[in-house]
């Protein structure tokens, strides 16, 4: 399960340019009159819809205050920093303010019945513009606005009734569009070149800290706009830190490090950890323990169905660990849902039953093992739930490679 590497192919101009992976686009069609760029509406945001105003029947409320911004890029594919949604059963009023007046009218989806609005005085304008004149219950996400915006914003709407309805909107985000799955199978492809040109310039001496930069530096040369989260770089003792951050820590020769990163296009996430032996070849103590985490992992990906419940999942990968007499040095979920967050639901673990992976939801499965003063390992990758089984996003090398 380990070799050397040395190949510096892979370090070659070629594998520097763009030319492997496919520019990010955004899936566009041509407005024959406006001469702009619209985005397409797909079936699956109109789904998205459908289900919310579904559940708001359910909640005998005639319309629902979106305000946590991934849920509404979800929704209408807005990607700036301010904006308020209000979904009826027959109409979308989209709110934002005056710095995103010229964006919005070219990336907003065309959804039926929207109407957009610019203000900076959110609740004075809905009050004034009577768009809730025909709500008597509007249903909030009560897991995303604070209790004190609650209350006050409770108190100026009476007397509609303000309904908490908590995690409402989440569960229709799960399943991804095929553009969204396009978005974050190319933010996998980049992680996975990184990976190779990281092989072939990680050697004894460098800093963990310098490890990240070049992650984050090569990201950005092959296209991400941005890294999805803090970059893990641990080496050596520090890799017993599930999550810990680089520093200026130098690898030694024979050091275990293990990098965890992602980037993201269009706004979706990778995430995607590797773990390598620099400077010498792994013990076979090591090779032993990196052997049994692909294997928990491996037979984890594939029993990924529709409709697989995530404690199942984390029960056949935390099963094969604990035999090998390392359960307690396996610290954290088995895995989790990734779109425009790195973390999102579905969570894959031991923690909670109900946690159910729908067709087209893409999930990351990572196990490990940490072992105070010694070192940590962890093998993660990306998978897209299909109905004829898991698809493989990240294809980066997986076995334990040692660098000379």
């Amino acid at each position: 399960m380990s070799k050397s590497y040395t190949d510096k192919s892979l370090n070659s101009p070629e594998n520097n340019s763009f030319e492997s992976i496919p520019k990010p686009k955004r899936p566009y069609h041509r407005h024959n009159d406006a001469q702009k760029n619209i985005p397409v509406l797909s079936d699956k945001i109109k789904f998205r819809l459908e289900q919310i105003r579904f559940a708001l029947e359910t909640e005998k409320a005639q319309g629902i205050y979106v305000c946590y911004l991934p849920n509404i890029h979800y929704l209408t594919n807005f990607s700036g920093s301010s904006a308020h949604l209000f979904i009826m059963q027959d109409e979308i009023h989209f709110i934002t303010d005056d710095r995103y007046e010229e964006q919005i009218k070219t990336e907003l989806y065309p959804l039926p019945n929207l109407h957009t609005h610019i203000t900076r005085d959110l609740w004075n304008y809905v009050l004034e513009s009577k768009i809730l004149q025909n709500i008597d219950t509007l249903a909030f996400e009560a897991d995303r606005l604070s209790y004190f915006e609650a209350v006050e914003t409770r108190n100026r709407l009476r007397p509609l009734e303000f309904k908490p309805t908590p995690s409402l909107v989440e569960p229709f985000m799960q399943s991804k569009s095929p553009e969204e799955i396009q978005n974050i199978r190319k933010a996998c492809q980049i992680s996975d070149a990184v990976f190779n040109q990281i092989l072939n310039i990680i050697k004894p001496g460098m800093s963990e800290h310098d490890v990240a930069v070049e992650i984050t530096y090569r990201g950005r040369l092959l296209g991400a706009e941005d890294d999805a989260f803090n970059i893990i770089v641990t080496s050596g003792e520090r890799g017993a830190l599930v999550h810990g951050a680089p520093t200026n820590k130098r690898i030694r020769k024979g050091d275990i490090v293990l990098m965890d990163y992602g980037f993201k296009v269009n706004g979706f996430c990778s995430d995607i950890t590797r773990t390598i032996c620099v400077g010498a070849k792994p013990t076979k103590y090591q090779q032993s323990i990196y052997k049994m985490l692909r294997e928990a992992e491996v037979q984890a990906i594939n029993s990924i169905l529709p409709a697989v419940n995530g404690k199942y999942l984390d029960n056949i990968a935390r099963k094969i660990i604990a035999d090998a007499g390392l359960g307690d040095n396996f610290k954290h979920s088995l895995g989790h849902g990734i779109g425009l967050l790195e973390h999102e639901d579905p969570v894959i673990t031991f923690r909670k039953d109900d946690q159910i992976l729908p067709e087209d939801s893409v999930v990351a499965i990572e196990p490990g093992v940490y072992l105070p003063g010694k070192f940590g390992m962890r093998v993660e990758d990306d998978v897209h739930v299909t109905a004829n089984g898991p698809e493989w996003l990240t294809n980066a090398p997986d076995e334990l490679i040692w660098v000379e």
